[in-house]
């Protein structure tokens, strides 16, 4: 029987440890789209972001033997994601932040509700962030992951991924205030 929509991460990875490809194949489906979006948030460059997906599969395969029964996939998945995100941080600088984007983006005149614009906004309020911050409020956003999970992934405590978040948050909230007509700005 092959792997379902169901089956947990667990199981599916104990069944490619097991020799079924098929489920290797269906994690790998399952974690494309969020860790894509996470990572390309991270790296601003969604053709690296893809690459370090598909690295991450690989690192996955060959380190497998590594995982420890009755853990988690999915911190181990991410983990494994952004380490090589920061090698390449590190040895190729591809994340540049620059101070000229928030200004932009508080500059935009009137807010847009074509979903590109919001993307494209939402985008240039996480780069905005410090890097603890941008990448915990984006594996909380794209990855959907749990704060405890968040805080396996960057080795942060729990109370220092709630801070992040809460901060990140809320910088967030004043950087894209002009989007929701309800909300008043804090500046």
């Amino acid at each position: 029987m092959g792997p379902t929509a169901e089956a947990s991460d667990e199981s599916l990875f104990a069944a490619y440890c097991g020799g079924d490809m098929a489920a290797f194949e269906a994690l790998f489906r399952r974690y494309q789209g969020p860790l894509g979006r996470h990572l390309d948030r991270m790296l601003n460059d969604r053709a690296t972001a893809e690459e370090v997906v598909v690295e991450t599969f690989a690192r996955l395969h060959a380190h497998r033997e590594r995982f420890r029964a009755g853990a988690a996939v999915r911190p181990w998945v991410y983990s494994i994601a952004r380490n090589l995100a920061r090698k390449r941080y590190r040895h190729e600088r591809l994340v540049r932040w620059s101070p000229l984007e928030v200004a932009e983006l508080r500059a935009t005149p009137a807010p847009s509700t074509a979903p590109a614009e919001v993307a494209r906004r939402v985008a240039a309020a996480l780069a905005a962030l410090p890097a603890p911050q941008r990448e915990a409020c984006s594996l909380r956003l794209f990855g959907e992951l749990t704060l405890e999970e968040i805080a396996s992934v960057t080795g942060a405590s729990l109370g220092t991924v709630k801070s992040r978040l809460f901060y990140g948050q809320r910088r967030l909230r004043e950087l894209l205030a002009d989007m929701n007509p309800g909300s008043a700005d804090t500046g």
